[in-house]
């Protein structure tokens, strides 16, 4: 297993935890369990010390039967009977005391020592008798083999319950790492197999997982827009190099007729002279406006500020008119003040693109209108020329970049098939959206919808 793998990680972490868990509830359990039966044998001793006691205060030692004392013993406990010199007097049970090698201690009063002997461990009691019946000490010796082989007996069944959790914990995290991994797996498979074959492919894969379907979700749509990029590029480059051939042919072409008889022929010289700046004006508007529509966010780049709609529809117009002093513009507007937070420039240019647009297209009637309307969440800017009109099946095109209803008046007309690209992203970038509608032979209806009244 690669240890670098998300499934031996998961095994290693689940591992540890349980086993560290483990360990810790383990050695407190047998801790404060060694503690209480610890305390059990000492009770036992203590007990036993002071029955023994009460027997030699109360009575004669003569007539203390051998019953009595043992009566008064836990099993394998034993008793030794001292004088105040030291001497033993009787034991209980009988037999040789030096196995225990128990040494002689005086003391005032109840005590209870440990002591470790190659026979094992024990508990040793000691205690004063000074009564009318009997002068001397009272040691018991208790032993602690029991205790002992409880603990270690709790121990061995921890290391055993411990060792079969742990290879059961591990058999289980191994098997529910590798079902949890299985969905990465497929997905990191897919992967490849898309990285080969290109951004037209998607994964195709339900994990029945929130997290890894969401993953598959969230790969696909960041693919759809990496596509929809990408396609836009290479219809954006292969536009941009089809507008850009003709007028560099035609730069070349008079640029090889002025050497060819231009320096004689002044004639030839300025015609050819002008057509190629023409051309090259042509083309460095062309290229400002691809720059233009390559910018992400315009917004971040200018100055927005509150403008009165009203007053510069009025203004343009105005200028509108000067320009084109045999065309109609009438203006028509809902209200005398409608606020926007826009670029004024990006406005401006907006509103050019659309009624330049309308003047190229409505040659004979010749009559442009331009209206708004406000309502309580937006306001529309609409332009409407009673020109040539859009067919039905070229709407939904209009606004995609060098496309040109009348491709052969367009070129006369110096248009480069980016205007209406351009003003539908300015107003995209301020929440807006644009449509057209249009009859045929009859009018062209551009309608421009804003939100009201929102922090832009």
């Amino acid at each position: 297993m690669n240890r670098n793998s998300l499934k031996y990680k998961w095994l290693r972490l689940s591992t540890l935890i349980i086993s560290f868990t483990y360990l810790i509830f383990s050695t407190l359990l047998i801790y404060f369990t060694s503690l209480y039966l610890r305390d059990l044998e000492e009770r036992a001793l203590d007990r036993s010390l002071d029955e023994l006691q009460h027997i030699y205060e109360s009575q004669p030692i003569n007539t203390i039967s051998r019953n009595d004392i043992l009566t008064s013993l836990y099993d394998e406990q034993t008793m030794i009977l001292y004088t105040r010199s030291g001497n033993i007097v009787s034991t209980e049970p009988a037999g040789d005391v030096t196995d225990f090698a128990v040494d002689f201690v005086p003391v005032s009063d109840d005590v209870i020592t440990t002591l470790e002997t190659e026979d094992g461990n024990f508990l040793v009691g000691r205690s004063n008798i000074d009564s009318m019946y009997w002068s001397g000490f009272l040691t018991v010796i208790h032993p602690l083999d029991n205790y002992y082989l409880i603990i270690r007996t709790m121990v061995m069944i921890a290391l055993l319950i411990g060792f079969l959790s742990i290879l059961f914990t591990s058999i289980v995290s191994y098997f529910f790492s590798t079902q949890m991994v299985k969905p990465i797996r497929s997905i990191a498979n897919q992967l490849k197999r898309i990285e080969g074959e290109g951004v037209s492919e998607r994964l195709s894969l339900k994990t029945d997982t929130e997290e890894t379907d969401y993953m598959v979700t969230s790969f696909n749509n960041m693919m759809d827009s990496l596509e929809e990029s990408f396609n836009q590029q290479k219809q954006f480059v292969e536009d941009a190099s089809h507008e850009l051939r003709t007028p560099l042919q035609i730069v070349q072409g008079h640029l090889k007729l002025i050497n060819r008889w231009g320096k004689d022929d002044p004639q030839v010289l300025n015609e050819s002279l002008q057509i190629s700046i023409d051309e090259l004006h042509r083309i460095n508007k062309l290229v400002e406006e691809l720059l233009l529509l390559t910018k992400n966010n315009p917004r971040q780049l200018e100055e927005i500020e509150s403008i009165n709609i009203v007053e510069e529809i009025n203004s343009r117009v105005s200028t509108m008119m000067k320009v084109h002093p045999d065309y109609h513009f009438a203006v028509e507007h809902s209200h005398d003040d409608i606020q926007f937070k826009i670029n004024n420039h990006h406005f401006e240019q907006l509103l050019l693109i659309f009624l330049d647009n309308a003047v190229k297209y409505d040659t004979e009637n010749k009559y442009i209108i331009t209206s708004t309307e406000k309502h309580d969440d937006h306001f529309d800017i609409i332009i409407m020329d009673h020109g040539i009109g859009i067919p039905e099946e070229d709407l939904e095109n209009v606004f995609n970049r060098f496309y040109r209803v009348d491709k052969s008046r367009s070129r006369q007309q110096g248009g480069n098939g980016l205007g209406l690209s351009i003003a539908k992203k300015l107003i995209e970038n301020y929440k807006g959206r644009v449509w057209v509608e249009s009859e045929e032979g009859n009018f062209t209806k551009v309608i421009i919808r804003f939100p009201s009244n929102k922090d832009k």
